[in-house]
């Protein structure tokens, strides 16, 4: 009789098991998990498009000192200047601007204010697309070109 129950309390087990087996299986297919591993998609990269180019533009201007040598020597140093500047605009549009500030009250008064802006870049690959000189002001107009992709690879943060 003792035999009888044990085999019986096995028969019992193995039907458990069968049954949260067959469970277990049936919630996987339900849920549609597989076995198979998919790649992991990055959720931001769906945001951007890589498909164009993004273009910067920016206005340099430089003026021609009063003490040079000659016109061509005045000429030259306004264009380096407006090259100069149309860089910096670059790096501030890139980059961003550092501000530091500092101010004095003395007898609640305002006595000294001093704000000071400074860019820190490193600019590549930018094109000089137009030029003019006139009255002393040399104006040019610079371009940076790059792919979606590289300018999300740098600046998104």
């Amino acid at each position: 009789m003792l035999k009888d129950k044990k085999i019986l309390k096995g028969v019992a087990m193995n039907k458990w098991f069968v049954t949260l087996l067959a469970s277990l299986g049936l919630i996987l297919v339900i849920s549609g998990c597989s076995s198979k591993a998919e790649p992991v998609k990055d959720p931001k990269a769906a945001m951007y498009d890589f498909s164009n180019e993004k273009s910067f533009v920016v206005y340099g201007e430089g003026i021609a000192p009063k003490n040079t040598v000659s016109p061509a020597q005045a000429i030259a140093l306004a264009k380096r200047a407006a090259i100069t500047d149309g860089y910096r605009q670059l790096g501030e549009k890139l980059y961003g601007v550092k501000i530091n500030s500092s101010e004095t009250v003395q007898d609640a008064a305002l006595k000294d204010s001093r704000i000071v802006a400074s860019v820190n870049a490193l600019v590549k690959d930018a094109a000089i697309t137009d030029a003019t000189f006139k009255d002393g002001l040399y104006s040019i107009r610079m371009e940076i070109t790059m792919s979606a992709r590289r300018w999300h690879e740098l600046f998104a943060y």
